[in-house]
């Protein structure tokens, strides 16, 4: 019984001390309820996002499985594979130019042209590979979003090349976000 007494008093002793009175502790007590409601409410959502992804990855496997021996499959494989390839290697090349650009040291356009040409022919010539294609519905889905991408990267390209041959440091700056986002397509 003493020592359920002397809890009390021990309790009631640490009450006085607050520095909140007892409604300014409730509402700050509401206050973190609230946040944490919001924020379980936040992640659900998000594991909600989280499973309907993954169920379209189960399909998109699904499918895959299904039409791995179709031809046009391993041909699109191989051409997004070329395509994929050359596209970086140019990509690289042109932002070894934008470094050397940005470090004020002289970039002859006429390089950069060609890069963005090449660039351009990577672009037509992944286009007319696919177009002779039967795609799948994934591969289908999975072309579209190259296609979004290709006509970014053409406009980027383009807005790069004539950048640095302008010397316009506002349209470098805006052709590179614009590639940037156009790369999230792939």
């Amino acid at each position: 019984m003493k020592k359920s007494l002397t809890a009390a008093a021990f309790f009631l002793l640490l009450a006085g001390c607050s520095a909140n009175s007892p409604e300014e502790s409730l509402q700050e007590q509401e206050e973190y309820k609230s946040e944490l409601e919001s924020l379980l409410q936040t992640e659900q959502v998000r594991n909600q996002q989280l499973s309907l992804h993954l169920e379209n990855l189960d399909t998109d496997i699904a499918n895959f499985e299904r039409d791995m021996d179709n031809p046009n499959v391993e041909q699109y494989v191989s051409i997004v594979e070329t395509y994929s390839n050359r596209l970086t290697e140019d990509l690289e090349k042109l932002d070894a130019f934008i470094l050397t650009y940005r470090n004020d040291e002289e970039v002859k356009a006429g390089e950069v042209v060609k890069v963005r040409d090449s660039i351009k022919e990577t672009i037509e010539t992944f286009d007319d590979s696919v177009s002779d294609l039967e795609l799948t519905d994934v591969l289908e889905r999975e072309n579209e979003n190259i296609v979004l991408a290709n006509e970014e990267i053409d406009e980027a390209v383009t807005d790069i090349a004539d950048a640095i041959a302008s010397d316009d440091v506002e349209l470098l700056d805006t052709a590179v976000n614009q590639l940037k986002q156009a790369t999230e397509y792939l």
